[in-house]
């Protein structure tokens, strides 16, 4: 009896201490913060010569991803769907593209890039499109009024509102032992 106890309590001592960091260090991009809210509601059709601009600021280095929900309504686009990202001076910096048959309609979605190591503090651009696809082969993207810390205006059909695209950006970590104290170090203040 007492070893299957001693067995347990080493078993739960390895799952809440030992495996967060295990899993911690596989991660090859963070999240910057949650996605912000938005009304499901509010979307903007993306096709052909309709692409909608969002200007942001980046608040770490090493910038890699970009994440939106993006809706592809009863799953007709199957054209690429390409987000160029362009820094202050209107120079393109880097190009994601994915196809539209890879999402469902109001997925998250992560256009990946090699990263950007001097991004912390700098504005950039990016613009969502799906240049081949008609009007019947539309993606939407959701939308929110208001800026927030670092999400700035967007634009659409030549036009410029506050707020935008509720976006998450990820970051490639400098070093494993840098995400896996943060894991740590979030989990502790948590759990006090």
């Amino acid at each position: 009896m007492k070893k299957m106890i001693w067995l347990t309590s080493l078993f739960v001592i390895f799952l809440v201490f030992i495996v967060p960091g295990m899993l911690a260090s596989t991660l090859d991009i963070i999240p910057y913060g949650d996605q912000p809210g938005y009304n499901s509601n509010q979307r903007l059709a993306v096709y052909g010569e309709r692409t909608v601009s969002q200007k942001f600021i980046s608040t770490e280095k090493n910038l890699a991803a970009i994440g939106t929900s993006i809706r592809n309504p009863n799953l007709k686009n199957k054209k690429e769907i390409i987000l160029s990202l362009y820094d202050e001076d209107k120079n393109l910096v880097r190009t994601s593209t994915l196809n539209g048959q890879n999402f469902q309609d109001g997925d998250f979605v992560k256009f990946v890039f090699p990263e950007i190591s001097d991004s912390e503090g700098k504005i950039y651009t990016f613009t969502i499109s799906s240049p081949l696809a008609g009007p019947e082969e539309t993606v939407e993207v959701f939308y929110f009024g208001g800026a927030t810390e670092n999400i700035l205006e967007y634009t659409y059909d030549e036009k410029s509102y506050p707020g935008g695209l509720p976006i998450v950006t990820f970051y490639k970590p400098n070093s494993k032992l840098e995400v896996i104290k943060k894991v740590y170090s979030n989990w502790l203040s948590r759990l006090l």
